[in-house]
Order: structure tokens, then sequence, then C-alpha cells
């Protein structure tokens, strides 16, 4: 996949909250609806790291890090009907270990 480009750089954090990072799936009405800006927006609001890109299968793949609450106010935000796009279900497929090399949250493109 090809990066097509950084958007932000989250603000640095005291917080006490435990770090987490989880890949997920969002399935629904996800492609050619700016799904993928839309949880690109979303993290920047959340001040969570990772990406987002489209899969062939017609769901969204997302990589998400940040401290719980965080991550869990995000994936709330990023489901459900909002302007074109409707995501009937974000599911987290995979817990990971925390990845220093996220820096920033990034839409690819396939």
């Amino acid at each position: 996949m090809a990066r097509l480009g950084l958007l932000w750089l989250p603000p640095s954090s005291d917080s006490v909250s435990p770090v987490v990072h989880w890949h997920c799936l969002a399935h629904g009405r996800v492609q050619g609806v700016y799904y993928r800006a839309r949880v690109a927006q979303a993290a920047h609001r959340h001040g969570v790291v990772g990406s987002v890109a489209n899969r062939t299968d017609g769901t969204v793949f997302i990589d998400v890090q940040g401290d719980l609450a965080a991550v869990e106010a995000f994936l709330r935000d990023v489901s459900g009907p909002r302007d074109a796009s409707h995501a009937h279900a974000v599911r987290r497929i995979a817990e990971l270990g925390i990845s220093p090399d996220l820096i920033a949250f990034e839409i690819l493109r396939e």
C-alpha cells in the first residue's frame, strides 16, 4: 500500500490511561463515501495514531493506537451513520503490542 500523506502529529500526553494497539475492520457503506477521511478526522480529534485503508473485500482496515479511553471514544466516533457513510460494525480483530514507530495517523491507498 502507498501512503497518501502524513495527516497530523498527535499532541504529547502525560496520560495515565493504558496504551492499546488494535487492528479493526469496519463493515457497511464504508468505501467511496469518504469514510477514510472521517476516520482520519476522528483520529485527530481523539489524539490516536495509526492508519486506515480500503480492502478489496469492501471493508476498511483500521490500525489504531493510543490510550484506552481515547481509542474507545475514537471507535465509537467512527461507528454508525454519518453523511454518506454508515459503518454498521467496527470490530476489533487483533490486539498488538505497542509500536513506537506509530507517530501519526495516515490514510493508506491500496
